[in-house]
């Protein structure tokens, strides 16, 4: 897909479709809508070492040309195994997941034997934006029935939001009904993809979210080389430019107008953008004091929809006010953060276990895990792992170590007690990198005693004869139903 500029400055797309590919009739489009069956065993972040009770959940999905079926990734995440049911069918057809990028919370399935759907038509994406008001079919397979839902509605809003894992796209807020189970089902309009569900307004009657195609599209078109790279961004913090005081202190006039730039999280920025730099225009689109800018189909978004939607590894032109000057930047663009906590790497957690204490690495997906009212409670008692929220690291390999779980009970530790997510930061006064260097420094130990640290002392100290740690841990393990003092990934250092 490539970007366009009309004479008006809004944005248009310039669509790559497939050759061939037409719009459906509507009894073709609803036989190429299926159901998916999914047993999913999500990670337990808190007690790493278990797997957890599969649980059977169901949704939706589209064909789409080569026998790709899209669905949603929280339908089929985590999955021990995936069925696919197709229209008015008793089969299930064995199922594996081909491309998975919860960020956006859209993944393709591929059946075991292809030849099982190849007599049905694959729906084709659409080029465009919807407009406002336009009339949209939601299909899918919501609970409480096993034959295709049908629901007719309306395309309310188009806006730019926030998806998963630091993420922002596009998405279409429809009134059609959507319910549990029409995840990974299609919104169609005039034959042809609008969006994909993924999610409803729980306070709201009829109101349900797309995933729009373009963002299908962006996401099939990055795992065209075997890998995801994910939606570019540039990591800054802008802000409106509503207030008359803040445009004197900045010298606009009434006719300027731009969001304005007030924290930057890219070291490499540091010589390209400065706080309080006005953004003019993104790739030749003026920006609105809201930061918004007018795009296709009669809609505004926020700017950073300009920026997602490009392809990973371009840059991005704006024009700034620095200063009282107008200047002419390329500024690269970026699909991953420095931050400290990241995204799980395996399909298991890592951990590591030493005298009942179980040590790991804090992910994004143990955050999701641990919900809101953990993370107030941590921030309220001024918890380290809330500082390094935001935070940069300074090396790809620095982590934030953590006491994920309660202590395992052993007399080893009588007596002592440290609070769930507590950061360790230090190892016989050695600062705690990472926890593969967590585990070095307690092998390389020559002492009696090791001696951890956590929360800079703010919890207590925990001190453990490593001898002892060494004669008791296989009955710890043993106890508890433990199958390893480690997970597989730290096997080549752990003995």
């Amino acid at each position: 897909m490539r970007r366009t500029r009309t004479a008006t400055g809004l944005v248009t797309l310039a669509a790559v479709v497939a050759p061939g590919l037409t719009a459906l009739a509507a009894d073709e489009v609803q036989k190429s809508v299926v159901k998916v069956f999914a047993s999913q065993s999500p990670p337990n972040m808190f007690m790493p070492w278990k797997i957890t009770t599969p649980n059977e959940v169901t949704g939706s999905g589209v064909i789409l040309e080569g026998g790709r079926i899209l669905t949603n990734a929280h339908v089929v995440n985590w999955a021990q195994q995936i069925y696919v049911q197709p229209y008015e069918s008793s089969d299930k057809l064995d199922a594996e997941i081909e491309w998975l990028s919860p960020d956006c919370d859209l993944a393709t399935l591929k059946l075991d034997d292809p030849a099982d759907i190849q007599d049905l038509e694959p729906v084709p994406l659409s080029d465009k934006l919807p407009e406002l008001k336009a009339k949209i079919n939601v299909l899918g397979y919501p609970t409480g029935g096993d034959t295709l839902s049908v629901t007719e509605g309306v395309v309310s809003r188009v806006e730019y939001s926030p998806y998963y894992y630091d993420t922002s796209a596009l998405r279409i807020q429809v009134d059609a009904a959507v319910n549990p189970g029409n995840s990974g089902g299609p919104g169609i309009i005039d034959g042809q993809i609008a969006g994909i569900v993924f999610s409803k307004f729980p306070e709201g009657e009829n109101i349900g979210y797309l995933i729009p195609a373009e963002v299908v599209r962006h996401f099939l078109d990055d795992w065209k080389d075997g890998k995801y790279d994910g939606f570019p961004r540039l990591r800054v913090r802008a802000a409106t430019l509503e207030n008359p005081d803040m445009r004197a202190y900045l010298q606009l006039d009434r006719a300027t107008t731009g969001s304005l730039i007030f924290g930057i999280d890219r070291p490499d920025l540091k010589d390209v953008l400065k706080v309080d730099d006005v953004v003019l225009e993104v790739d030749g689109v003026a920006v609105d004091n809201l930061g918004m800018v007018p795009i296709a189909s009669g809609h505004r978004v926020h700017m950073g929809y300009l920026i997602t939607r490009k392809p990973a590894g371009s840059k991005v032109q704006l024009k700034i006010f620095r200063k009282g000057e107008k200047l002419d930047l390329d500024v690269a663009t970026v699909t991953t953060s420095d931050s400290f906590i990241q995204p799980m790497t395996g399909k298991r957690p890592t951990y590591f276990i030493f005298g009942g204490l179980v040590f790991a690495p804090v992910t994004t997906e143990m955050v999701q895990a641990a919900g809101g009212g953990w993370w107030a409670y941590i921030a309220a008692r001024g918890g380290l792992l809330s500082q390094y929220m935001r935070k940069n690291r300074e090396n790809k390999d620095d982590e934030v170590v953590v006491a994920c779980s309660p202590i395992i009970p052993h007399k080893l530790t009588k007596g002592y007690g440290v609070t769930p997510m507590s950061v360790l930061t230090h190892v016989n006064d050695q600062p705690v990198r990472n926890l593969r260097q967590m585990i070095k420094l307690i092998q390389d130990c020559k002492d009696e005693f090791i001696i951890l640290r956590f929360e800079n002392d703010w919890e207590e100290k925990i001190v453990l004869s490593p001898k002892r740690v060494a004669e008791h841990m296989p009955e710890i393990l043993a106890n508890n139903n433990i199958p390893a003092a480690w997970s597989d990934d730290l096997k080549d250092i752990c003995k």
